[in-house]
Formats: C-alpha cells, structure tokens, sequence
C-alpha cells in the first residue's frame, strides 16, 4: 500500500510539473532570483555532509545563494534542531531529519510539505521517480505528502567472505536457521585461524535494537499494531529475541559490547566469516589501511523466515536522512533550490566517494557498482527494507526495547520476561503520548 501511495504522489507530482510548463521553474539555473541570500543548513556530522560543503561553490556559482553548514554530532543535531524548531526562531532554513523523527517534526508542523515547490522544479534534476519509492517514503513523505527529499541512507544486510565461501563450497544463507547453523559450522571449521562464524553488534543500543528489527518483523513481531497497543511481548517477538542470542556461542568473545566502530572493525581485521551490519560498514572493509579482507567480501540480503509458499520473508531494517525546511525558515525558496540540487542524479554521482545515493541511476551506474561492492545487495534490499516507528514516541520506546534486549542477550532476563517488561514500558509511553487512553 505505502508504494502504491508513493506512485500515485509521483503520478500526481508529474502532471503538476506538466501544468505549470512555462512558469518559473526551481533547478533550471537560467535566472537566479534568490543570488544574494545566505540559507543556514544543519547537518548530522556523517562523509556525505563534508563532501558537500566541499562542493558549495558549484550551487553558489549555479544560483548565487550562499550557504552556511553548520555539521553536528547526532544527538547535538537532535538537540539544537528540536530546540530551535519548538521556538520557532529561524535558525535553521534546511533541517537535516533521521526517518525516525519525520513523524515528530512532519506532525507538530515543525516543517512544511514542499508538493507545490516539485510542482514547479525542474523535472530533469528533481527526477523524482528515480528516488527508491521505499527510501522516498521513510525519509521524505508523512501522510500521502512529500516533506523532503533523501539525502544519506543506509540498509541492514549480511556481509560474508567470500574467499572463504569459495574455498568451502558455501553460498550465502536464504534464512535465519541456515545462518545460525553455518554460523556454528564456520566456527568450527576456522578455529584454527582463530577465526569465528559470525559477528554482530551487541551492546545495549540502537545497533543491537535495529539488528533485532531484521529479527522481529521476520518472526511475524512488531512493536505494536494498527490501533498502538503494544505487542512487543508476542510469541514471534519472544521468538525473534530467542534466536538472536543463539548467535551468542558463535560470534567473538566480547561481541556484546560491539557497537558499530567494534563490530565493522571485527570484520574487517578477519575475526569472523560473516556480519550481520549495515552496508556503510563497507568502506572500512575495503581500506587496505583499516582491513586485511580487501577484495575478499560481499554484501547481500539478509537472512529471512520460509514461508509456507515456499518464499521467504526478509525485512531488512532501513535507515537514513531527508534534508527538509522548517516552517519558520527565512528562506523557504533559496532552501527548496539547495536541497534539489543536494540530491540530484548528477550531485548523487559526484558524492558517491562519501556514501552512496538513494536513486536508482547512482546505484545502477556501471562505474559506481564495478567501484562500491555494496550496491548490488543495496538494491536488492532497500526495495524491501522496513523503517522503525516515526511516531514523536519512538525514542521513549526505543530506549525500553534496547534495555530489555540487552537484558535478554546478557542473560539478566529470560526473553519473555524482558520483553514482559518492555510491552509495560511501551504502554506507558505510548498512553503519555496520547496514542493509547
């Protein structure tokens, strides 16, 4: 359904382009009626937001705009964006929005739907049906509206050695039994090498929770359903949080306290045969200064639950930025031109050594794929990758669910218990929040 919602935006988008043929049009560089203003762009402190700034001079010679980049650590981000936002100050005339907010900062008018700026853009560089419909939708949409437009993002898979496959006879596993099996298998096999069969991010955070997410929406699971009660202690969740911990006895000593930096390191000094992480941990793995598995690995789909079709239910966990504009920016025009030529095919291309797009041409372009070994997975995945709750609640309930889940994988709790406990917690906060009486 959210796909046929996000085609029929586009559909609906493409005939505004085609009625205001002739009017002036955002991106076509011809005039340039904001030269002369300054727009002040927030950023989360990732390589994409130093390559752009990097590239400033390009849109102030294409528009005449000038452009301040303040670039933040995350939680300040969140911080100094809310604050700012709830004031109403102006600070910001470019927010940088986690999928993961797009309900707080979409629902409380934080910032402004942008269908009637695409409806008079040009429709060459928006070219917004190259965007994932998947990657549009968590990142730049809020009930049936385009708020903004994807800039940086990310999908869970597995990565694997594909040296050591080749020598073993082994493809990659199609589901969550066969991985932990040849998990144990690969453990047994490489202890002489010192190697074991799997690594992960464990420790008590957003790492360990997305991981479970690939889990949970698998197994059936899901943090609450259609009306927000809470189901984050049903049989398939318990399930989900009961097979994570079997991958415990085959992943490195120490893997629960591995977060993103221990975890890709693990990988790519050679300690395991497989790693259940996002795609961006690839670059570090094809460092030669960071990595011995140069050239020696692949990323591709997550593992998943067989069906009784016969298919195979995979939900990679998706995440990722949109740049949007507050409702109080100064400069809603001059931000709308910065933020289409941002995430442009052409800008894609040109980032791309930063961290990969979200359009289909930049990951389908031949020189890219042949460059980056982690886009073919990437399309296989971001298709069908699942975003977490974008409701203003989701930090509450985030930090319960990473509490119970590092309870259960350090054996504080049994997993019933734990996810007991967080179904309370859940109900709580979502009753504080108003979704539940």
């Amino acid at each position: 359904m959210k796909k046929l919602v996000v085609l029929f935006v586009m559909f609906a988008l493409v005939l505004g382009v085609t009625a205001m043929a002739g009017a002036f049009q955002f991106a076509s560089y011809a005039e340039k009626p904001f030269a002369g203003q300054t727009i002040n762009v927030a950023m989360v402190a990732e390589p994409r937001a130093d390559a752009i700034r990097e590239l400033l001079p390009e849109f102030e010679a294409l528009t005449g705009i000038r452009v301040n980049i303040e670039i933040l650590p995350y939680s300040t981000l969140q911080e100094k964006q809310a604050v700012s936002l709830a004031a109403g100050t102006g600070v910001y005339d470019v927010v940088h929005v986690d999928c993961v907010w797009v309900g707080q900062y979409a629902g409380l008018g934080w910032v402004i739907p942008v269908d009637d700026f695409i409806a008079n853009t040009n429709p060459d560089v928006l070219a917004l049906d190259d965007f994932i419909p998947s990657v549009l939708a968590e990142q730049g949409m809020w009930e049936g509206k385009v708020y903004g437009l994807p800039f940086i993002q990310a999908v869970f898979g597995l990565h694997y050695r594909t040296d050591i496959f080749e020598e073993l006879g082994l493809t990659p596993p199609q589901t969550w039994d066969e991985l932990r099996d040849m998990a144990a298998m690969l453990s047994e096999t490489l202890a002489e090498r010192n190697m074991v069969g799997i690594t992960f991010m464990g420790r008590r955070g957003v790492q360990a929770q997305c991981t479970y997410n690939n889990m949970l929406w698998s197994f059936g699971g899901d943090w609450y359903d259609e009306n927000f009660n809470p189901t984050i202690n049903s049989p398939e969740a318990v399930a989900a949080l009961d097979y994570f911990q079997t991958l415990i006895p085959y992943a490195p000593e120490g893997v629960l306290t591995y977060d993103w930096a221990e975890n890709a390191a693990a990988f790519a000094q050679g300690m395991a045969a497989m790693n259940l992480q996002w795609q961006n941990s690839a670059p570090l793995a094809q460092d030669p200064a960071q990595s011995v598995i140069v050239d020696k690995f692949n990323f591709t789909l997550i593992p998943g639950v067989m069906q009784p079709d016969g298919t195979i239910l995979r939900t990679p966990t998706f995440g990722g930025w949109g740049l949007m504009i507050p409702v109080d920016a100064r400069h809603k025009e001059a931000a709308w031109e910065f933020i289409v030529w941002a995430t442009s095919p052409e800008m894609e291309v040109k980032l791309a050594h930063s961290q990969p797009g979200s359009r289909f041409s930049s990951l389908q372009n031949p020189e890219l794929a042949a460059r980056f070994v982690e886009y073919e997975g990437m399309l296989a995945s971001l298709p069908i990758a699942r975003g977490r709750p974008r409701i203003a609640a989701y930090t509450e309930l985030a930090d319960a669910l990473e509490v119970a889940i590092s309870e259960a994988m350090t054996g504080i709790k049994d997993s019933q218990t734990a996810l007991n406990d967080a179904n309370t917690r859940f109900g709580e906060i979502l009753r504080a929040w108003g979704y539940l009486e």
